[in-house]
């Protein structure tokens, strides 16, 4: 960090006993012990907590949506047939039946979702 040699060192030494003075150069070496024991617990503490958080940000972010299927994907095959073939602009009629059938799915798979999140809430 600081790159001082055997020499560097020594002089510093030489330096701060004519400056310090013998007498008062323990409570020095001692106090610059402290101060330097408190940076390092500081700096372990903001690690810990900065590890804390990124644990505590994974688990709430949840399972990872990229590989989660979509709703579209869990809609039965029929209704997404029909999705994919109407246009609603051409037809109004079919594409009122399309979205009452996607609707009704959608409820399907709602109540589905429910029943297995009770179902686990009541089996732990």
């Amino acid at each position: 960090m600081f790159d001082l040699g055997w020499a560097e060192l020594s002089f510093l030494a030489v330096l701060a006993l004519i400056i310090v003075g013998p007498k008062d150069l323990p409570k020095l070496a001692r106090g610059a012990g402290k101060l330097w024991s408190r940076i390092q617990r500081l700096y372990r503490h903001s690690l810990q907590s900065i590890t804390r958080l990124e644990n505590e940000i994974e688990l709430a972010s949840g399972p990872d949506q990229r590989r989660a299927p979509s709703h579209y994907d869990l809609l039965p095959e029929h209704v997404r047939r029909t999705m994919e073939t109407t246009e609603p602009s051409r037809d109004p009629e079919q594409a009122r039946k399309a979205d009452e059938m996607y609707r009704q799915a959608m409820n399907e798979l709602r109540e589905k979702q429910q029943k297995e999140a009770e179902t686990n809430e009541q089996g732990e």
